[in-house]
C-alpha cells in the first residue's frame, strides 16, 4: 500500500532524522573512546613518550573528524536524493512551501556541521600547539624534573591556548544542546496528533 505523500515525506523525514542522529551518537562513541580527557595531562606532558601519546591521539582524532565530515557530507547528499521523489509527488502548489523548508534545515545542518568542526579544530590546534611547546622543552633537556615547558613565555603561551581549548570545548557544548533541541523539535513535529 503506498502512502500518501503527506505521509510518505513524515516517515522519510523521522528515518533521515535516526540516521543522522546514530551517526552523531557513531561520531561522539568514537571521540569518547580516544580519552580526549586524558589528552593534556601533567603526566603527558612531562615526558617525551606522554607527549608521543597525546599526538598521536590528536592525529586519531583529526582524522576521526574529517572522517565525520565526509559521512555527514553523504548523509546530506543521500537524504537530498531520496526527498526529491517524494516531494514531487506533491501537489505543485505546495512543493515551494515544503522544498524552502526542507532546504533551510539541510542549510541549518550544514552550518551546525560547519561550527562544530570548526570549534574542534581549533580544540585539535591549540592541543597540537601545548604539545609542541612541552616537547621543545623534553628535547632541550629529557630529564627536565622543574618545569613542563622551556621557559616563561612558553608557560604563558601553552595557557592561551590552554584557553582556547576551553572556549572551543565551549562553543561545541552550545552546539550538541542546540542540534538536540532541533532534533527533539523536529521529530515533535513529525509525530501523530
Amino acid at each position: 500500500m503506498e502512502l500518501p505523500p503527506r505521509q510518505a515525506l513524515i516517515q522519510l523525514m523521522l528515518q533521515l532524522q535516526r540516521n543522522g542522529l546514530a551517526l552523531s551518537q557513531a561520531y561522539a562513541a568514537r571521540q569518547t573512546a580516544l580519552e580526549l580527557e586524558k589528552v593534556v595531562t601533567v603526566e603527558r606532558l612531562s615526558s617525551m613518550e606522554g607527549v608521543t601519546t597525546s599526538l598521536a591521539v590528536i592525529a586519531a582524532l583529526e582524522a576521526l573528524v574529517e572522517e565525520h565530515r565526509k559521512l555527514v557530507q553523504q548523509w546530506l547528499v543521500e537524504a537530498t536524493r531520496q526527498l526529491v521523489p517524494v516531494l514531487e509527488e506533491h501537489p505543485e502548489d505546495q512543493r515551494k512551501a515544503i522544498s524552502d523548508g526542507l532546504t533551510a534545515a539541510l542549510q541549518a545542518q550544514l552550518q551546525h556541521q560547519h561550527l562544530s568542526l570548526q570549534a574542534r579544530g581549533e580544540w585539535i590546534d591549540a592541543a597540537r600547539t601545548i604539545f609542541r611547546l612541552a616537547q621543545r622543552a623534553r628535547e632541550r633537556d629529557p630529564r627536565v624534573a622543574r618545569s613542563l615547558f622551556a621557559d616563561e613565555d612558553d608557560f604563558e603561551e601553552a595557557e592561551r591556548q590552554g584557553e582556547r581549548m576551553d572556549a572551543a570545548s565551549a562553543v561545541e557544548h552550545r552546539l550538541r544542546e542546540q542540534l538536540a533541541a532541533r532534533m527533539r523539535a523536529r521529530l515533535a513535529q513529525f509525530q501523530p496528533r
